[in-house]
């Protein structure tokens, strides 16, 4: 997934915004930012033909193509394909439909499909348990080790940083920036972790498909380069550009870090 460009890739089925709206009312504009990135990751996995997922059908048009009914039964069956498992997942998180313990059972199966290499269950496996486990709130989505280790939480950590990773290897933005944050948060990490902050927003600004998607995290990420930028021998020049990146973005600037 990993390039600079979006490539052309394998179209979406055409579906029509009413039967959209039969499914999923109006829940897929949900500004809830783990659930908008997901879909992100969705649609530039399906469309990267060198996705080792290409041929799979995952994705909100194809639930609409089919029909729901179709990718319940699949799963009911037995079917454990990516794009049952994340097709279920999506139906879960965003229907209409009043469905007990939604989110439980759309994490298990995510998790199922991060297990069978598919990136985006990975992103949606790790930031799930980021927010839920390993930070007080969104606003502060970094872990403190102190915290880990003193509430047990060690193989839990383990688990989403492994998650992470993987999809940062992949090329995905989002992921290189938690892991960039995850890393600099620590001393003995710090340089590395700016490393793969100064990778993020590489990618990040290369890539039109996350434009107006990530300025939060591109603006934290410049924000540590151009004051931490001397662990990893910055120039002036260098760490001037990170902060004509924040005065670029200051609507994102202003939210993040004041």
């Amino acid at each position: 997934m990993a390039s600079s460009e979006a490539l052309p890739g394998k179209p979406f089925p055409e579906v029509t915004f009413d039967l959209v709206s039969e499914i999923f009312g109006h829940n897929l504009d949900t500004s809830e930012e783990r659930l908008q990135t997901l879909l992100l990751a969705i649609g530039m996995d399906h469309t990267t033909p060198t996705s080792p997922h290409f041929e799979e059908e995952v994705g909100i048009p194809f639930i609409v193509h089919y029909g729901p009914n179709h990718w319940v039964n699949r799963l009911a069956s037995g079917d454990m394909s990516v794009d049952v498992l994340v097709n279920n997942a999506l139906l879960l998180l965003f229907a209409e439909a009043d469905i007990p313990n939604r989110d439980k059972a759309a994490y298990d199966l995510m998790k199922k499909a991060s297990e069978q290499g598919y990136w985006p269950a990975d992103y949606f496996v790790a930031e799930t348990n980021l927010l839920k486990h390993l930070v007080k709130g969104p606003d502060v989505a970094i872990p403190m080790a102190p915290i880990i280790e003193n509430s047990g939480l060690r193989e839990v950590a383990q688990e989403t940083m492994d998650a992470f990773s993987r999809c940062a290897e992949v090329g995905f933005a989002p992921c290189r920036y938690r892991v960039g944050f995850w890393l600099s948060n620590s001393r003995q990490n710090l340089q590395d972790g700016l490393k793969v902050l100064q990778s993020a927003i590489d990618v990040n600004l290369k890539d039109t498909r996350y434009e107006d998607k990530l300025d939060g995290a591109l603006v934290a990420a410049a924000h540590e380069l151009a004051t931490r930028g001397e662990a990893i021998g910055l120039d002036s020049d260098t760490v001037n550009q990170y902060r004509q990146l924040i005065d670029q973005y200051s609507r994102s600037a202003s939210r993040l870090l004041n």
